[in-house]
């Protein structure tokens, strides 16, 4: 449990108990609720009630010696209670010894103790014999308190270390898991393109110098080249040069390659800077668009807006849309559904726009088909904004 969950227990239980005294230790009569102690338990009960909206989720262990005076305050005022309302010192006590540094576990003991013997002093006349044992039990109970909440936090500590190790080990796991499982999917990709290969070199060795043989060699070392260098572009986006680029030009650069192919619709309010590597960030825009042509029936659209402090651009398309079981897989690596190509178009888009703060996602679009929404944080300063529609 977090440390800051006891403190917000601690503050809930501390005002329900003073309001439980403010409101029924008038039916107990006079001469428990005396008009000083109706004061101090409403001061506190207000205290107890603030601290609810002052700082609300700051631990500020001062308070703790706060509440040991209005608890010394309350024991001094109670002549039938007192002994009850004594108890009420260990759990400032205990909290305290939890959320302080342990070096300062004894001094709200101490505190107590010493509040303890000057109410004790002038409230009772005693023998020297039954005080000393009094006094002496009150503080030994405080300091056997600080000591159990100091070994409480510890335990916490030490338990709060061991979760974020196995956390750590689960992540390192997953990264382990994901490359085993890219490595495979990579030497499959490689193994069919280098069968061809090898095969079409066994023929040539034979003397069977044919067009189609030269043609497959040439298509597979293109393929393999691809492979490599998408795989490339995969592992290693944030490693290039960063600059500052303006996102709305390269989208107007990427339409125009799509337009060739398919109606391509753009509309861009603002200029979009981000800074980040130019060359990749183009690859990932167009590999998206691209993408979105070729599912498209007629028309794909890009819209790059600035909302707040974000940065957007929808890519959407008219196409047959994208089923929940592709959603959940489409930027990994090597997962496609075309007959051709390396599977890793989407999964170097997600890479790239995640290396540089970024976000990818994909929803229904309003045409039809899927939109994929791009999202990074603008940065600070203000950014100028031209309306340019195409």
């Amino acid at each position: 449990m977090n440390l800051t969950a006891f403190f917000n227990y601690y503050k809930v239980g501390r005002f329900i108990l003073v309001l439980t005294f403010l409101l029924t230790l008038p039916m107990l009569g006079q001469s428990y609720a005396s008009s000083a102690m109706i004061i101090v338990l409403a001061i506190y009960c207000l205290v107890a009630f603030a601290r609810f909206f002052i700082s609300p989720t700051k631990v500020i262990t001062y308070e703790f010696a706060l509440d040991i005076v209005f608890i010394t305050a309350i024991f001094y005022l109670s002549s039938g209670l007192n002994s009850f309302l004594a108890l009420l010192y260990l759990f400032p006590i205990l909290l305290a010894s939890i959320l302080t540094r342990p070096d300062r576990i004894f001094v709200y003991p101490l505190l107590a103790g010493i509040l303890y013997i000057i109410v004790y002093t002038l409230n009772y006349t005693f023998a020297i014999e039954s005080a000393l044992l009094d006094i002496g039990l009150h503080l030994l109970s405080f300091s056997l308190i600080a000591l159990a909440g100091s070994g409480i936090k510890k335990r916490l500590d030490n338990q709060a270390r061991y979760i974020k190790t196995l956390e750590d080990e689960k992540i390192k796991m997953k990264s382990y898991e994901r490359l085993y499982r890219v490595s495979a999917d990579l030497a499959h990709e490689l193994r069919n393109p280098l069968a061809s290969i090898s095969a079409s070199v066994q023929f040539l060795k034979e003397g069977k110098i044919e067009q189609d043989f030269i043609d497959m060699l040439d298509t597979e070392t293109k393929r393999l080249i691809n492979l490599v260098n998408d795989f490339l572009s995969f592992s290693r986006p944030a490693d290039a040069p960063a600059e500052k680029v303006e996102l709305a030009e390269i989208i107007r650069e990427a339409a125009k390659v799509i337009r060739y192919e398919i109606k391509t619709t753009i509309n861009i309010t603002t200029n979009g800077e981000l800074y980040c590597n130019r060359t990749y960030m183009a690859a990932a825009i167009t590999n998206i668009m691209k993408n979105a042509s070729e599912a498209a029936k007629s028309e794909i659209k890009a819209t790059l807006r600035q909302l707040q402090n974000d940065i957007i651009i929808w890519i959407e398309d008219d196409g047959p849309g994208i089923s929940e079981e592709v959603k959940e897989s489409m930027f990994e690596p090597f997962i496609t559904t075309k007959s051709s190509g390396t599977g890793l178009g989407l999964a170097i888009a997600h890479r790239t726009i995640t290396s540089y703060g970024g976000s990818i996602s994909a929803e229904k679009s309003s045409m039809g088909g899927a939109r994929f929404v791009i999202k990074f944080t603008a940065p600070e300063k203000e950014v100028l904004l031209a309306r340019t529609d195409s």
